[in-house]
């Protein structure tokens, strides 16, 4: 009996504390982008609440959750609950929200119950704006207060993931990290940047002037005379300070602009007890005149803090990217922490200046604790005005035309599966350095790079992959979608390819190229003519897939990627067939015929292990177009006989192709990076070719040890240039 007693008191008291956990845990729910219970929204845009625990789905409907205008009328939003019932998007009225008032309240009653039948806390009760612009930070206490919020998320999302109680699940969090002709122009004496864009050139780490040279390399700036090809000699070098890691540069007449990431040493803990906090790292662009080869001199040095994305450069104004993740998590021990970015420009002196909170707008609903910076800077006028624009948000890729520059910025749309993504693009229209926000669209799935955007005849076009491939719950498919110029959806077509994922993909005038990859490589085809009604035209199913795309003509594309191997069909053991990467693949493929696409030539290249630039940087592709030729960096390796896993190194250098639609796919030249006649068992860091250029008759390869000149009518070495 007194044990029974016992078992009783202890069930007592084991629901009493119970009870109480289950009440000191109340449930909440926190709206996405909101700062103390404020939230501004784009127009016409979705945005989303987050439930601690699991919505019980029949409590959710327009009595229960209502909008209504600052005027205290009804606006009649749609409301949809996530696969676990933990996220709400709120999609706005079919005609948009009215125009005024442009504040709303959403609120949220009692009557919204968790399985358990418990009410929510938090931002039951919130203040929205809706705008056409993006909002700025109205001051630098606000800025504080964004960081703020996001840290106090952060801590309520690691207390979730500790443990899960009678049904609730943990929180899960994670961040996915992963063409209109261009290229050189024909009939030019020489090399010019592999651009994705026509007249829009991209930064790289050489650039020539038909003579000249000029190669980032070994912490240096190089400066090399190529002609006459067989003497050619260094000009000059710049050693760059220790700090300071060059990337890219770019060439425009007598200047020379290099661009890279700088860091100091500073301490992070000092700036706990100070107000101003260290500068950790920053991009910087160093304008130099070049019109004494010999003698270059530094005529200007901007920075912009943070790390350095990409640039670009119309005419005589080069833009770059930078992306900020500042010490934020100060800010919850310092309040008075500035977090304000800053910029430094030599024309006003050495010291970097904090950008004016009120000119750091932001993302809405973004919830990312980092800045994409976009500078601006005019290299013709070296005295003018150093233009950046700062906004709060992750940006992972950028396209650019000549009159718009697009940000694409990842988002998740279900807090507790990273699967579940969407991408937000962000419009701005550029011009003599002047950088202006003009509109913002939204689609599902998450892009690869800058080769899935576009833009063509005043539509912006993109290809995305939403879901996993090696998911079954939510298998993977990939869809094309038109964005007008005002980046509202106009046409799409979706459903491509289930369970792969896109590899690459090429927009040629009307036409659009997406390739898609598990088992096999579909090539597809598809019509954006009627920007409503995109449609497929042809597929084409071969082995192997191309990571680059590359117009020959209207009619002709190479694709430079991997062949890939069935090692087993999986039968054994009830799965699919294990695919592995083989040799590098050239494919030519033949698209006259729209409806039937044709590979009508490849290559194949060494095998496994065998890699080359090329494959992750689409400017290190060669094009000499008055031959025909194609090459490419490349070092070889040959699958070792016996050994699924072992390869053998063969050698590293360069190959040139003649590739046309009539002849196919032709070797031309074997260049070797290393020509001591000895056979190397690895290959070399200094002796991996990186680039290769033409001027008039000769190419030349360019390592980090020398430069190599060869004849382009029978590939004879003509001299080599030693960098070290």
């Amino acid at each position: 009996m007194k044990k029974l007693y016992l078992v009783i008191l202890a069930g007592v008291v084991l629901c009493a504390a119970i009870g109480v956990f289950l009440y000191l845990q109340k449930p909440s729910v926190v709206a996405e982008g909101s700062v103390d219970g404020r939230l501004v929204v784009m127009d016409e845009n979705s945005w989303s609440l987050h439930f601690s625990d699991p919505v019980k789905e029949t409590t959710i409907n327009n009595e229960t959750i209502e909008v209504s205008d600052s005027d205290g009328n009804p606006v009649e939003v749609r409301y949809e609950l996530s696969r676990d019932r933990k996220t709400l998007h709120i999609h706005p009225p079919d005609a948009g929200y009215p125009e005024e008032p442009r504040h709303f309240i959403l609120s949220i009653t009692s009557g919204v119950k968790t399985n358990l039948g418990f009410s929510y806390g938090g931002d039951t009760k919130l203040t929205f704006a809706v705008t056409e612009d993006i909002p700025s930070i109205a001051s630098k206490r606000e800025l504080t207060e964004y960081f703020q919020t996001i840290i106090k998320k952060q801590k309520v999302e690691q207390k979730n993931e500790k443990f899960s109680l009678f049904g609730r699940s943990e929180a899960e969090s994670s961040e996915d990290k992963a063409t209109s002709g261009g290229g050189e122009g024909s009939g030019s004496g020489h090399s010019e940047t592999n651009n994705q864009v026509q007249g829009v050139d991209e930064g790289d780490i050489v650039k020539t002037d038909g003579t000249y040279m000029y190669q980032v390399v070994n912490q240096e700036l190089v400066i090399s005379k190529a002609v006459p090809a067989d003497s050619m000699e260094i000009t000059s070098k710049l050693k760059f300070e220790e700090n300071i890691q060059p990337l890219h540069l770019f060439l425009d007449k007598d200047k020379v602009v290099v661009l890279g990431n700088s860091w100091s040493h500073e301490a992070v803990e000092a700036a706990v007890k100070t107000m101003p906090r260290p500068i950790n790292g920053s991009t910087v662009a160093m304008i130099y005149d070049v019109s004494n080869k010999k003698n270059p001199s530094l005529i200007r040095k901007v920075a912009v803090e943070g790390h350095y994305m990409t640039s670009r450069k119309i005419e005589g104004t080069i833009y770059f990217v930078s992306n900020l993740y500042p010490d934020y998590w100060l800010a919850g021990k310092n309040p008075e922490i500035d977090l304000r970015p800053r910029v430094m420009d030599s024309l006003e002196g050495e010291d970097a200046r904090a950008i004016p909170a009120t000119r750091i707008k932001y993302f809405p609903q973004s919830e990312q604790p980092n800045y994409t910076m976009i500078a601006a800077l005019d290299i013709e006028n070296p005295k003018a005005g150093f233009n950046v624009q700062t906004y709060l948000g992750s940006g992972n890729a950028i396209y650019m035309s000549k009159e718009n520059l697009y940000i694409a910025v990842d988002k998740m749309e279900d807090a507790s599966r990273w699967d579940v993504s969407s991408t937000e693009v962000y419009k701005f229209g550029v011009k003599d350095s002047e950088i202006a926000y003009k509109a913002s669209g939204k689609v599902p799935g998450r892009i690869l790079n800058q080769f899935s955007m576009d833009e063509h005849e005043g539509y912006f076009r993109i290809a995305t992959t939403d879901g996993e491939v090696w998911n079954d719950d939510k298998p993977s498919s990939n869809a094309l979608y038109i964005l007008d110029e005002n980046m509202k959806k106009t046409g799409e077509v979706t459903n491509l390819a289930k369970g792969e994922r896109i590899y690459s993909v090429r927009f040629m005038g009307d036409k659009a190229y997406i390739v898609t990859f598990k088992q096999v490589d579909p090539l597809f085809v598809i019509d954006t003519a009627d920007p409503e009604q995109p449609k497929v035209l042809g597929e084409l199913k071969i082995p192997g897939f191309s990571t680059y795309l590359h117009p020959i003509d209207e009619n002709h594309l190479i694709g430079f990627g991997f062949d890939t191997k069935i090692m087993d069909d999986g039968k054994s053991f009830n799965e699919e067939p294990r695919i592995i990467r083989s040799g590098m693949k050239i494919s030519l493929f033949d698209i006259t015929d729209f409806h039937n696409p044709k590979e009508a030539d490849t290559e194949i290249i060494g095998g496994r292990g065998t890699h080359s630039y090329l494959l992750d940087d689409h400017k290190a592709l060669f094009h000499e177009p008055a031959r025909n030729l194609y090459g490419f960096p490349i070092s070889v390796y040959h699958d070792k006989e016996g050994s699924e896993y072992e390869q053998v190194f063969d050698y590293q250098g360069a190959l040139l192709y003649e590739i046309t639609p009539e002849k196919g796919i032709e070797l031309k030249a074997k260049l070797a990076g290393d020509d001591k006649g000895q056979k190397e068992i690895y290959e070399t860091w200094e002796n991996n070719i990186q680039r290769l250029l033409y001027i008039d008759d000769y190419v030349y390869t360019l390592s980090n040890s020398k430069i190599d000149s060869y004849s382009l009518d029978d590939f004879t070495k003509e001299s080599s240039l030693l960098l070290q």
